[in-house]
């Protein structure tokens, strides 16, 4: 290749096509509005858990949650109605106490509740497997819109701001 040909994309480009045939135009792409069904449908717990996770898992949130709203519980402006402390709990108790307690916000008025899970500074790897546990069991509830870590005043990473739909 010559030296030439490098400063030139256009040449470089029609040469390296050169003896490819193109495609015939075969008209527009058929799209079918028929809805697929190549299985079961999914379980309640996957359709449940769809939102959007940052990279550490501390925020979720649902489609349809306003931006507003979501910034306010961010910044602990929203009145806590109720809080679970998850101290004491293990792995396995930890969802059958977070769904027993979510059932039991069914007033209107609790929207907004706060999780307690510690930050794991006595667990191995001070990694909180009750923290870990916790947030999914959150993402899979149907009732948890969103969810984010708590202020410091709060609890910081060891607490967790609940919104649920009403």
């Amino acid at each position: 290749m010559d030296g030439l040909m490098m400063h030139d994309p256009d040449r470089l480009f029609r040469k390296s096509v050169t003896g490819v045939t193109p495609l015939r135009n075969q008209g527009s792409p058929v799209v079918s509005n028929k809805s697929r069904s190549d299985g079961p449908p999914p379980e309640a717990g996957a359709i449940a858990s769809s939102g959007k996770v940052d990279l550490d898992g501390d925020l979720f949130y649902r489609s349809g949650v306003q931006k507003k709203t979501l910034r306010e519980l961010k910044r602990g402006r929203l009145k806590i109605d109720e809080v679970l402390d998850l101290h004491g709990y293990t792995q396995t108790s930890t969802p059958a106490a977070i769904t027993s307690f979510i059932g039991s916000c069914n007033n209107p008025d609790n929207q907004c509740v706060m999780i307690i899970t510690g930050k794991g500074r006595n667990s191995p790897d001070r990694v909180s497997v009750v923290r870990t546990t916790a947030l999914e069991t959150l993402r899979k509830h149907p009732r948890v819109l969103a969810y984010c870590c708590s202020q410091p005043v709060d609890g910081g990473y060891g607490a967790f701001y609940i919104l649920l739909r009403r």
